[in-house]
């Protein structure tokens, strides 16, 4: 296991954020949003054991048979967004996608603050794809 998932892991813990141990170099978390009830953020560590982290959050929505619309907001929230991407996946959902290197003193609370970061955006932005789905 990651050193810096043990420091992420140890810090939820004492500012008391559940999360969920995934795998050897994956942690779960989830929010809860305004515009979405789950914002579920895995937190991929990287294998060879340095500060990279990549945050992915997934079902966010599908667009199946509206892939272009997709395409529409994605390219909207791209531009709008520094601190993640989105991006359409073969199976049409949305995925937003973000990177940050840690530094291994405040590891825990760095990690956190993207986790959060990701979730903000994430909910702010669902607003537009609801709108590119239903519109």
């Amino acid at each position: 296991m990651s050193q810096f998932k043990e420091l992420f892991m140890k810090h939820m813990d004492e500012v008391g954020v559940k999360y969920t141990d995934f795998n050897e170099n994956v942690v779960k978390v989830v929010y809860n949003g305004k515009n979405l009830r789950a914002i579920p953020v895995f937190v991929i560590f990287d294998k060879n054991g340095n500060g990279a982290i990549e945050l992915k959050c997934f079902e966010v929505a599908n667009f199946k048979d509206k892939e272009a619309k997709a395409l529409v907001a994605c390219n909207e929230l791209n531009s709008k967004y520094r601190w993640v991407k989105f991006y359409l996946n073969n199976e049409a959902e949305i995925v937003v996608d973000g990177d940050a290197i840690l530094d291994v003193a405040s590891a825990g609370e760095e990690c956190l603050v993207m986790v959060k970061k990701v979730v903000d955006i994430t909910d702010d932005a669902y607003p537009v794809f609801a709108k590119a789905l239903w519109a």
